[in-house]
């Protein structure tokens, strides 16, 4: 039993070395040389990180107007052609008047027959008021003639609105433009015939469409969590695909009071509208748009790219290169980091890295970044 008893230190003894051993050992770079794409090793250099949000969105003119038709007929005449500008009232289309001119004409007659109808039942009305003063017309037969007169009034003021009505529909088969712009669309040939109300053709194009194209603007979707931190005025940035190598600037003109759903999403969303300000040429409505709304920017901070932080059980690591890069090969450790703020590309490191720090982008793609469990 006493010689059982002594063996006790030497065993804690033992467990303590070996502790500090498996310690060493963690603390040291994981592994020997790996090869390693030089192209993929970024120094750590303080910089300014911008904080923003990007979504994408298209072009349109700020004001569009899809020309319609407020009575039917058949297209006599297009006076223009897409990508022509024009002024408002200029006229754009005219339909076939015939019909119109008719009617027009039947109301002036119809209307020229009520006021001889006024005029006769006043001669009548005149008549018997003279006839009841001489004893020779009972009041009764005043009293029919005085509603008469009121009668053939009112016939009289139908016909003048009919002929007002026919008039109006007269003049609507020439179709003006509603406001200064450009023929962005034209949806209708001489010939064919036109609807009144909501649709404009039997096909439910519009005739043409008008747009004014000195302000365009970007219109795009954003979630709940992204439009709280968005507010009127604030600075964006635009690039497009159609227009590589360029960007442009806007501000945030409109950011909708309430959430929609459109048809082709399953969630609502609200939609944000930042008007394209400076130098535009080359934008055209309908073009696709990266739309970068700025949030915050972080002076002089610590920053890698998204895809060289990889995350694991709830933590973010990053591979870091150790000494020199020989053959291709060095020697790497994986190093925790703490994070802070991002945008799309960057993210900020609070601790874990230092200027100066070479890191690998492993993995190279964002889709190997998940989270993993």
């Amino acid at each position: 039993m006493t010689k059982k008893r002594k063996l006790w230190p030497w065993a804690v003894v033992l467990i303590l070395l070996i502790a500090g051993g498996a310690a060493a050992i963690s603390r040291r770079p994981q592994g020997g040389p790996e090869k390693i794409d030089q192209s993929l090793v970024i120094t750590v250099k303080p910089g300014d990180l911008i904080i923003d949000i990007v979504e994408t969105g298209k072009v349109q003119p700020r004001e569009k107007v899809e020309v319609k038709s407020k009575v039917a007929g058949q297209v006599e005449k297009v006076f223009v052609e897409e990508g022509e500008r024009v002024k408002k009232g200029q006229p754009l289309l005219r339909l076939d008047p015939t019909d119109y001119r008719r009617d027009v004409a039947r109301c002036e007659a119809d209307m020229e027959q009520a006021k001889n109808g006024v005029e006769y039942a006043a001669l009548i009305l005149d008549r018997r008021k003279r006839g009841l003063a001489e004893r020779g017309v009972a009041q009764v037969d005043v009293d029919v003639a005085e509603n008469d007169v009121k009668v053939k009034r009112v016939q009289l003021q139908i016909a003048k609105v009919a002929l007002d009505t026919a008039e109006d529909k007269l003049r609507y088969t020439s179709i003006n433009a509603p406001m200064d712009g450009v023929v962005i669309q034209r949806g209708i040939q001489p010939g064919e015939v036109v609807t009144p109300g909501v649709q404009a053709t039997f096909e439910g194009k519009p005739l043409l469409t008008v747009a004014d194209l000195s302000t365009l603007v970007v219109k795009a979707d954003f979630n709940q969590i992204d439009v709280a931190r968005i507010a009127l005025g604030q600075k964006v940035s635009l690039t497009l695909d159609a227009l590589p190598g360029r960007a442009f600037t806007g501000k945030v003109t409109r950011v909708a009071p309430a959430s929609i759903q459109p048809k082709d999403k399953q969630i609502e969303v609200f939609p944000i509208e930042a008007t394209v300000e400076g130098d535009a040429a080359g934008v055209r409505p309908g073009m696709t748009a990266d739309l970068r709304v700025h949030l915050d920017k972080k002076v002089n901070v610590i920053s890698l790219p998204i895809e060289a932080v990889v995350k694991e059980k709830g933590k973010s690591y990053v591979t870091k290169v150790i000494g020199t890069i020989a053959d291709g090969k060095a020697k790497t450790d994986k190093v925790e980091v703490k994070t802070g703020a991002k945008n799309d590309r960057e993210l900020e490191i609070l601790e874990g890295v230092s200027a100066g720090d070479r890191i690998l982008v492993k993995p190279a793609s964002s889709s190997d970044n998940e989270e993993k469990m």
